[in-house]
Order: C-alpha cells, then structure tokens, then sequence
C-alpha cells in the first residue's frame, strides 16, 4: 500500500532510534553521529579552493532539490558538512538521504 504524501512527510520527520541511526550510517561511506549534537558529519578535503567552492555549489543543489538543508563550513580546501532534521529535533531518513546523494556526487 503507498503510503499518501502526508503520512510519506511524517514517516520523513519521524526521528530515528540510536538502532535505526547505526543501520543507516553503515550505509554510508565517512559520516559520523554527533550524538552529543544529534548530526551525522563527514569532511572532505579537495585539491583546490576552487574545487571546494564547487563542491559546495552543487551540495547546494542537492540540498535545494531536497528542501533539506546542511550545516556547510568551508576553510580553504576542507569541507565540513552537517546534518540534522531541525523540524524533528534530531535525525530522520531525510538526514540519511541527502548524505547519500552528497556521497554518490562526490564520486562524480
């Protein structure tokens, strides 16, 4: 049964259990739980300051298209992002989401 655009929202906003949260981050390559800040983090450090500003152009994309937006710090060629669902005072699928498009554009 599919679930209606509502309960696909609630189901997105839910906060995920320390169990859920361990399971998800196995699916990702790098991040790391803040569970004293409730984020998933990972850093990447680029060949350029213009390859990191790049980098953070098109993680914008991304985050713009998800209507989820980071935490992104930028010193020279390192890159930080951050992620939490603020709505949801924690973290949620939508967290476990963009981190995984974030990492599939990376490889690009």
């Amino acid at each position: 049964m599919a679930l209606t655009r509502q309960q696909d929202r609630s189901h997105m906003l839910k906060p995920l259990n320390n169990t859920e949260i361990s399971q998800a981050l196995q699916q990702l390559d790098g991040w790391v739980h803040e569970t004293d800040t409730a984020h998933i983090r990972k850093e990447w450090v680029l060949d350029s300051f213009q390859t990191a500003m790049r980098f953070i152009v098109q993680v914008g994309e991304l985050a713009e298209a998800a209507d989820h937006h980071p935490e992104l710090l930028s010193v020279y060629t390192k890159i930080v992002i951050r992620l939490s669902t603020h709505d949801a005072n924690g973290l949620t699928h939508k967290d476990f989401d963009l981190a995984k498009r974030i990492d599939s554009m990376a490889k690009k």
